[in-house]
């Protein structure tokens, strides 16, 4: 029997997919909130505490609203605790490895690409690729497409907390 913690680390490692998740309506609920403060303390490097909550709310937010969303469009909108579930949960586990390339690339001069950012700009892919893995499998649909659906999320979100948090550029 897996345990919560394996099962996210084998969802973010494309060993598993959101089905073998529990189907516990708590589950997304508790992974979200375990994000926010995640994402609150991760944050909180650049652009305080408060804030880096208030950004990590605002995408597991936006998170819920377009998972339900796509899985409506696609007549499947009961496997939504388990999909969203999972990609709390694979934005939990990605924020805390990105937490100490974040902290060492803060104080990275901007102008050369560290390799702290490039390790951040590889957990990106990897999120990236998790995301549309899970997707994919929620949707019954191919991978790209999945890939396609993480990477409109990621680029909506992106664009969204920028325009609502102007200065340092958030960490999605």
């Amino acid at each position: 029997m897996y345990t919560l913690p394996r099962q996210l680390l084998d969802l973010c490692l494309l060993r598993v997919g959101p089905q073998e998740l529990p189907g516990d309506a708590r589950l997304p609920l508790w992974l979200a909130l375990a994000y926010v403060l995640v994402g609150g303390i991760v944050l909180s490097a650049e652009n305080g505490f408060g804030e880096g909550m208030a950004q990590a709310a605002l995408d597991a937010a936006l998170l819920a609203v377009f998972v339900l969303s796509i899985l409506r469009v696609r007549e499947r909108p009961q496997r939504f605790n388990q999909t969203y579930a999972a990609l709390m949960g694979i934005n939990l586990v990605i924020a805390l490895v990105s937490w100490p390339l974040l902290v060492i690339s803060t104080d990275q001069v901007a102008a050369t690409l560290s390799p702290a950012q490039m390790g951040l700009l590889a957990v990106l892919v990897w999120n990236l690729i998790a995301q549309g893995q899970v997707l994919r499998s929620a949707l019954d649909t191919s991978a790209g497409v999945g890939l396609l659906l993480a990477f409109v999320y990621f680029l909506l979100t992106s664009l969204l907390l920028v325009a609502l948090f102007p200065g340092e550029a958030p960490v999605t």
